[in-house]
């Protein structure tokens, strides 16, 4: 086969591939409706009694089942799986196969890029090293990027759990208060309009389900800590399961630790307006100020040019 015909056939199976994300991108999802329903028809409860909740959700797309075909046949230690899988429990991705989707997809866009990479440089008739080391650039760019993309889930998930987590507080400080025990408050959180559709409510629904299904509830709130990943969630389960071994007053346990995390609130977003002017510099400096140069001194300028040089600047 000649050198066009195989830069043919790859341009033409990047474009392929490039058309096929585009689809699974755009193509039309289920409505909210139609996925409550498939949600409701499958069991909360696996065999062996542990809670699948959103982790049987969304059935896999054809592009996933693919990142699992490819990820399946990568030799991965069970630590490394264990290590990403714990990442993306946090991230939100609680199903079974979602490490091995991960690493499928980081190699499937790593070969992707080194594929249409090689193809480009090679049609516009560069250098074989040269194509060679830019297209092995693209594919640890394709390695990278889904690192990064599962950090920044991380860092939202975390943000927006901190967040919510002293307006939950108040509603379970005051249902305590008001004489429910802690399962029934908890429950009462993931039944309010306010925070159902919220990411910290749906983790404390999912601390209910445990308990209900015979898990104890020392054990649950601890798995609670862990798969969010949030520091002051842990040190919420750590306050919860404190008081309940000591038998302290609940409610002014949670108001206390309520009052604390808005102060740490209001604090970060006062450190944040602090560092709004020095930030602020660059653009000043880069931007803003070379254009107000330009415009106050440049009638200036071309008076005095006219001046010494007897000519108007056009």
């Amino acid at each position: 086969m000649s050198q066009a015909m195989i830069i043919a056939v790859g341009t033409f199976a990047g474009v392929l591939l490039l058309l096929y994300l585009a689809y699974e991108f755009i193509r039309p999802r289920k409505s909210a409706v139609q996925e409550r329903l498939d949600e409701l028809r499958k069991p909360k409860f696996d065999y062996a009694g542990e809670v699948t909740l959103d982790t049987a959700r969304h059935e896999d797309t054809p592009l996933q089942k693919s990142a699992a075909v490819v990820g399946s046949a990568l030799p991965l230690s069970q630590v490394t799986i264990s290590t990403y899988r714990l990442k993306l429990i946090q991230a939100g991705y609680r199903k079974p196969s979602a490490p091995i989707v991960f690493f499928g997809s980081k190699v499937a866009l790593g070969m992707a890029f080194f594929a249409i990479i090689f193809m480009y440089t090679m049609t516009a008739k560069q250098d074989l090293r040269l194509a060679l080391i830019l297209a092995i650039f693209g594919f640890i760019v394709g390695l990278v990027l889904p690192n990064v993309w599962l950090n920044e889930k991380l860092r939202k998930r975390a943000i927006n759990i901190f967040h919510s987590l002293p307006d939950v507080l108040d509603l379970l400080t005051v249902c305590v208060e008001a004489g429910l025990g802690l399962d029934a408050a908890i429950i009462k959180i993931t039944e309010e309009r306010q925070f159902s559709k919220q990411v910290l409510a749906r983790e404390f629904g999912l601390v209910s389900q445990e308990v209900r299904a015979g898990k104890p509830r020392s054990d649950a709130l601890r798995d609670l800590g862990t798969r969010t990943g949030v520091e002051d969630i842990k040190a919420l389960v750590a306050l919860l399961i404190q008081t309940e071994r000591l038998g302290a007053s609940l409610a002014r346990s949670l108001r206390v630790h309520s009052d604390s995390l808005r102060t740490k609130r209001r604090q970060i977003a006062e450190e944040a307006a602090a560092k709004t002017s020095i930030k602020l510099i660059f653009p000043l400096a880069f931007f803003i100020f070379p254009s107000l140069l330009v415009v106050l001194l440049g009638p200036a300028a071309i008076k005095m040019f006219d001046m010494l040089f007897g000519y108007v600047i056009k």
